[in-house]
């Protein structure tokens, strides 16, 4: 959703920068362009690095979590394969039968971390998101901005132009 979002801005941004290309200079030199680079604002906010830090506590415990899993199969591995000559048919089979289980168990586990790790990320992203668009529109308005376009759109665009470090602040101000 976020992506579609973006890329339709991307669209709606490289139609104006083709519209002040056709423009005649005095409509050109009478609007007020900005540019953001979004990426830069967003993740330089207290917001998104403490929300990636949560990110990384929580990836962090999942991969304790499963090393101790894979460490327990491989334990069981290696206990079956020393022990299989002296266990009868019906045990080593038992035997075989819970390691594919835990085998399963732990796929559907790192399944499951991937998903939330992935949810996680994406609430984030969404959460920041929407904050940024408001910020970015209201900054706009009070500033008397035409367009503030984002930072990719454009080959070279003259420092002065840039409002990213104003709106990261604006952004870490709004909660």
């Amino acid at each position: 959703m976020m992506i579609w979002s973006m890329n339709k801005r991307m669209v709606v941004a490289l139609m104006g920068a083709s519209w002040l290309l056709f423009a005649g200079t005095a409509v050109a030199a009478e609007l007020k362009i900005g540019y953001v680079d979004m990426k830069s604002a967003v993740e330089n906010t207290a917001d998104y690095q403490q929300g990636m830090q949560r990110l990384q506590a929580l990836q962090n415990s999942k991969v304790k979590e499963l090393r101790s899993l894979k460490e327990k199969i491989n334990q069981g591995e290696k206990d079956l394969l020393g022990q299989s000559m002296a266990m009868s048919p019906d045990r080593l089979a038992q035997k075989q039968r819970e390691l594919k289980e835990m085998g399963k168990n732990f796929q559907r586990k790192q399944q499951d971390a991937q998903e939330e790790l992935g949810a996680e990320k994406n609430r984030l992203d969404i959460g920041i998101g929407a904050k940024f668009q408001k910020v970015i529109t209201t900054y706009g308005k009070k500033g008397h901005y035409d367009m503030i376009m984002p930072r990719p759109v454009f080959l070279y665009v003259d420092p002065k132009l840039d409002v990213t470090g104003a709106i990261t602040k604006l952004l870490d101000a709004k909660k």
